[in-house]
């Protein structure tokens, strides 16, 4: 049985085939400088290939690939021309791509990659495999749909009690004044029933926030390192703590600044002269994305951390 390839997406044109193997690759044209990805100019992308011409990458805050177009020549994408300086292009499975001369089709596994799961093999791709579509009679040239988020659902500001529904307060409190019954208005206090479900809705409420949190604090940190670092290289995690200092403490909400970005909330001799202690904890929790390395000279210990790569 031969070798079996496996990618995070995979690239599929009439004479050749490319797996992902990383979460951002670069196509374009070698040459003496610089090396790229894809080759498409060895592969018959003609002369308007430029040496960078697009970089295809997983964007962790929306949840899905997109296409940033480099070269002065442009990419099309479902017959739609796309031009440096614009917005990246959201890809979707079975896209067809053009740059320069070359088409090419973009494919996804059925699996999502933001699954603990193993990105799948060579023949779970989302269309055929060993050949690719004939080219289509004609191109959609309308403009791509809006952006869809794909980001996980919000947590719901009423909660059903015994007989009635709570109102939420906008600090997760419960209005006990007042109960919203099936057959009118209802004044009172909760029994202790219902005070105990409303403090376990809370608790709920609380944890799924934070897990929302954490999600988007570890979208946040995959974006640095994937615009920072190639494939296999690490960054120093009190460099990682630097940039995300100076990318997102103004944006962040002060409680994730606190949790992941300062030291406060840990013992001191746990968190002398680390003040990402909260952050290295953080990303501890998601092997599938990230690997954390720990190197020791004397007293002195160091981490760095890099994203997962399915060539390491």
């Amino acid at each position: 049985m031969g070798e079996v390839e496996a990618g995070f997406a995979k690239l599929q044109g009439e004479d050749f085939e490319y797996y992902m193997q990383t979460y951002s690759i670069v196509l374009g044209r070698n040459s003496k400088k610089s090396a790229v990805d894809v080759d498409l100019a060895s592969l018959g992308g003609g002369m308007n290939i430029s040496r960078h011409h697009a970089r295809i990458f997983y964007d962790f805050q929306r949840r899905r690939f997109a296409l940033d177009v480099l070269g002065k020549n442009g990419c099309c994408v479902e017959g739609v021309l796309h031009l440096p300086g614009t917005a990246p292009v959201k890809l979707d499975s079975q896209d067809l791509l053009q740059i320069g001369d070359k088409k090419f089709y973009f494919l996804l596994p059925v699996r999502s990659i933001l699954r603990p799961a193993l990105p799948l093999a060579h023949g779970s791709y989302g269309a055929p495999v060993g050949q690719v579509r004939k080219a289509r009679a004609r191109l959609d040239d309308s403009p791509p749909g809006e952006y869809d988020d794909g980001g996980d659902d919000g947590v719901g500001m009423v909660k059903k009690a015994r007989k009635g529904v709570v109102p939420m307060l906008p600090d997760g409190g419960a209005d006990e004044g007042t109960v919203y019954g099936g057959k009118g208005l209802v004044t009172g206090q909760l029994d202790k029933k219902g005070e105990a479900r409303s403090r376990a809705d809370r608790e709920a409420d609380n944890q799924q926030l934070l897990q929302l949190e954490e999600k988007d604090v570890v979208s946040s940190v995959a974006n640095v390192l994937s615009d920072l670092c190639g494939p296999g290289e690490w960054m120093p995690m009190a460099k990682l703590h630097s940039e995300l200092l100076d990318q997102y403490s103004g944006v962040w909400h002060h409680s994730r600044v606190r949790r992941y970005l300062t030291s406060d909330d840990w013992p001191v001799v746990e968190a002398k002269g680390r003040p990402w202690i909260g952050l290295l904890t953080l990303l501890r929790k998601y092997p599938e994305h990230f690997v954390i390395n720990t190197r020791s000279k004397g007293r002195m210990t160091a981490e760095f951390v890099s994203l997962v790569s399915l060539l390491s």
